[in-house]
């Protein structure tokens, strides 16, 4: 499934973004620190302050630069939080020195550029990767500190002109730093549905592909059960296409497992059974070839149109509907003796039809989906297993419509006018499966 969250390309432009980004933030740090020793800053009477009060912020960027600390958005919180309430207590200690009688300290400059632009820093990778609560009391003490250094000492007109852009600045830094942590979340939030839909997807797999071996299973053995004595021949015949069956369902499972396993996994042609899907129309004919009824009813392909040139997907999404189409037809109607499978590609569109001959009680078409059923719509309820069990009620119909349906197709599964059980699908050759089966 294709994003523009998610990808290699926009991976690596975000890393390239963060690179460029932080060599263009060290640039300006040492610029303002070139600049505040110029003006000859941390010579005057409020040297100590200044410079103790310039160690908060690079405090803080080297605890947040720690490898066991900066993933934690603790940590980053409270870091951000500790150099705000440290800059503002040396506000208050500048203060309370410029206010002593024949202090010259009235007269100094309370602010150096490097720590204004540091503490700007700090509050940006505060709100961008600290705790959420943390880091919104950590975001107003940076911003108090900011503001109020540059009239921490006395109000004068350019100390006001100077707050006032530390003002926009900071508005400017919150404001990126907000819309980056929105977006992070938006990304995580979209990780998870996609995950979600996989492994719904993958639940589907799971009837598709393994419970199609599964019944087969089931109807040979119910077969070999009651040829075993009269014709022996018969049932070592059946014990050598349960193991068959029972090899692929191992296969579609240990595709399952790791798909769950890695994530990498999901991805299209990956899915229990992908590889039959990927093979194109080459798949659906050994699927069909394959196919055997415990009566020696069998299956055959008809093709119509250039079904050679269909695109993957769309034969990916014909595929299932085609295997869940003969598991019903092994599971309701064993006695059949033959199975039609048409497949049409038309222009923009391929059709489906698979029919089988048997003469035996088919699904309950009110109970199908989209005609008034519910829950296990593709289970027959007059049809029972040869050993007298009824059969069990699916999710297969339900399943095969809301996928086609999904894409703009026609799902339809019912008796025909001369009474035989049909299904068919057509599907938009334009929309068929974008994102795999």
């Amino acid at each position: 499934m294709h994003s523009p969250h998610f990808g290699r390309g926009s991976s690596r432009t975000r890393r390239a973004l963060f690179r460029v980004g932080v060599v263009l933030v060290g640039a300006a740090l040492v610029l303002a620190l070139a600049a505040d020793h110029r003006t000859g800053v941390f010579d005057s009477a409020l040297a100590l302050q200044v410079r103790l009060s310039a160690l908060a912020p690079v405090a803080a960027l080297s605890l947040m630069a720690v490898r066991r600390w900066r993933g934690d958005p603790r940590v980053v919180a409270a870091a951000g939080a500790l150099a705000g309430a440290w800059s503002l207590g040396c506000d208050a200690w500048m203060r309370v020195v410029a206010e002593r009688p024949g202090s010259s300290a009235g007269h100094a400059d309370a602010y150096t550029l490097f720590e204004l632009a540091a503490l700007i820093v700090v509050l940006v990778l505060t709100v961008r990767y600290g705790a959420a609560r943390p880091a919104a009391g950590a975001a107003v003490l940076l911003c108090l500190a900011v503001v109020l250094r540059p009239v921490a000492v006395r109000v004068t007109e350019n100390g006001l002109i100077l707050a006032m852009f530390c003002t926009v600045a900071v508005c400017a830094g919150l404001i990126g730093a907000l819309v980056a942590r929105l977006a992070a979340l938006d990304r995580r939030r979209h990780a998870e549905q996609v995950r979600l839909e996989q492994r719904l997807t993958f639940a589907r797999d799971l009837h598709d592909f393994v419970a199609h071996h599964v019944t087969g299973i089931v109807v040979q053995a119910q077969g070999a059960q009651v040829v075993a004595e009269s014709r022996p021949e018969l049932a070592v015949s059946a014990l050598g296409q349960i193991e068959r069956a029972g090899s692929e369902a191992l296969r579609a499972l240990r595709h399952m497992v790791s798909g769950l396993r890695t994530e990498a996994a999901f991805a299209p042609g990956l899915a229990p059974g992908g590889d039959a899907a990927a093979g194109g129309v080459a798949g659906l004919r050994t699927l069909v070839a394959a196919f055997t009824l415990p009566g020696g009813g069998s299956a055959r392909l008809a093709e119509e149109g250039p079904v050679d040139r269909l695109p993957t997907a769309a034969v990916a999404a014909v595929h299932r509907v085609t295997m869940e189409a003969l598991t019903n037809v092994r599971k309701h109607a064993p006695a059949a003796r033959q199975v039609t499978v048409t497949l049409r590609a038309l222009a923009g569109t391929v059709e489906l039809d698979v029919v089988d001959d048997g003469s035996g009680p088919g699904p309950n078409p009110a109970a199908l989906p989209g005609q008034g059923g519910g829950p296990g719509a593709d289970a027959e309820p007059g049809a029972a297993s040869r050993t007298g069990a009824p059969a069990p009620a699916g999710y297969g119909l339900i399943g095969l419509e809301e996928r086609v349906t999904a894409e703009g197709g026609v799902f339809h599964a019912g008796p025909d006018s001369s009474g035989h059980w049909r299904v068919s699908a057509r599907i938009p050759l334009e929309s068929a499966w974008r994102d795999g089966p």
